[in-house]
């Protein structure tokens, strides 16, 4: 039997069939700020060139850190970058180009709206894209405009505080360290076949190999690029999913990368970039918005995660913090996970979804998996527990009051309960 840990102020939750020891619960603003997606306001001839509609649909998703190209990359007018900056967009600045000229623009930007670089980020995935370097090529070559981008960005006075996020494509395993280099270790991940973010009964772990590769560094992590793209098939490799499953994989690897500690998650991307009526093309589909820029499922979800951990309670907690209140989960199967967020008035959001498969590689289809049944212990009376699932409502689906022990029907995708501590509830 697990440890099951009593914290004060927070919600502690101990697995009961994994054996993993309680923690303490994330607030629920950190995990909204680890929300972010790509954007490609840099391409004028398709969705990217309004750009009110991309400030209009970020804030509609209750998402506020975008990754994009350098304003001095592309056609875009720089007045699109001040914009969205003054919609209160914070971007992560990728190096395209000229690096003098790049890092030039992001702090112009920076001084023309203070606050609205977080991150400026090295060469996009060398793999694909081998650059040359005074008279090197490929990965040293990668390597060496790294180093001259964290130098450059951390002497730059109008970057001051901004972070430099390390290049990605490269092989990590024979790199031993990104002193003066980065800021921030950086990968991209893309679940292949169909598949779960974190667990497939086959042994695949994309976010977690992802992880492994650069743990070493011991840096904190991001994601600059994990998505989907909405185009059923059939097959083998880089398969596409239908709009609803697709929705499942993204949560999930939101909620899955934040539980393991990545401090930001880049969902590729924000909109289909242009049209493709015949699915010919499965890089016009990775969008959250489609072309003509209707919500897809996906972008749904995403708009009520972020809706039910932004509301305030119409049950407030009094004003003192909540007690102590510590819970175990039992019947949680190697396939689930969970995560402990927790809201400012003190109430506790324990976040539960189960990796089992969503897609059927052979056929093309969505596969759907009966739900785990987990009992949640709380340690003590809640006085009222809300159970949400995003995929469905931003509304709670049940409201249990003054409860113990609650059976849950954890499915492939994230639920949420809102947990009140008992003694705690004033209606």
């Amino acid at each position: 039997m697990a440890n099951v840990f009593v914290i004060l102020g927070a919600l502690a939750c101990a697995s009961l069939a994994q054996g993993s020891d309680a923690v303490r619960a994330m607030p629920a603003d950190a995990f909204l700020d680890t929300l972010a997606v790509n954007t490609h306001v840099n391409y004028t001839d398709g969705a990217y060139a309004n750009v009110q509609n991309v400030a209009d649909d970020l804030a509609w998703l209750g998402i506020r850190h975008v990754r994009d190209a350098s304003p001095a990359s592309g056609a875009a007018p720089f007045s699109s970058y001040v914009y969205l900056a003054q919609r209160g967009i914070k971007f992560d600045f990728l190096i395209h180009g000229d690096i003098t000229e790049s890092i030039e623009q992001i702090a112009r930007l920076s001084t023309a709206v203070p606050g609205s670089i977080a991150s400026v980020e090295g060469l996009n995935e060398i793999n694909n894209w081998p650059p040359t370097y005074r008279g090197l090529t490929g990965t040293p070559a990668g390597l060496a405009i790294q180093r001259e981008i964290y130098t450059r960005v951390h002497a730059s006075p109008e970057l001051a505080g901004v972070s430099v996020y390390d290049l990605t494509g490269y092989e990590t395993k024979p790199v031993e360290s990104r002193a003066n280099a980065a800021d921030y270790a950086n990968q991209h991940f893309y679940p292949q076949n169909g598949e779960q973010p974190s667990y497939e009964a086959n042994g695949d772990r994309w976010l977690g190999n992802a992880i492994d590769s650069v743990k070493k560094f011991q840096l904190p992590i991001v994601m600059t690029e994990f998505g989907y793209f909405s185009m059923p098939q059939s097959g083998w490799y880089m398969l596409g999913v239908d709009e609803p499953t697709q929705a499942k994989g993204i949560l999930n690897g939101y909620v899955g990368a934040a539980a393991a500690g990545v401090k930001r998650t880049y969902v590729y991307e924000l909109l289909d970039q242009k049209p493709d009526p015949q699915n010919k093309n499965n890089e016009m589909h990775f969008g959250l918005f489609r072309n003509d820029n209707s919500p897809k499922p996906v972008a749904h979800a995403i708009r009520n995660l972020t809706s039910i951990l932004r509301a305030d309670a119409a049950h407030q907690a009094n004003g003192a913090a909540p007690g102590a209140l510590a819970c175990s989960l039992s019947g949680m199967p190697v396939s689930a996970n969970s995560l402990l967020l927790q809201k400012k008035d003190g109430r506790v959001v324990l976040v539960l979804w189960n990796e089992t498969r969503i897609w059927d590689r052979a056929a093309g289809t969505p596969l759907t998996s009966p739900p785990a049944n987990v009992e949640v212990d709380f340690g003590a009376t809640a006085s009222r527990v809300d159970l949400y699932d995003p995929i469905v409502s931003a509304a709670p689906l049940a409201t249990h009051r003054e409860v113990r022990k609650l059976s849950v029907a954890v499915p492939d995708h994230p639920v949420l309960l809102e947990v009140t501590p008992g003694g705690k509830l004033r209606s």
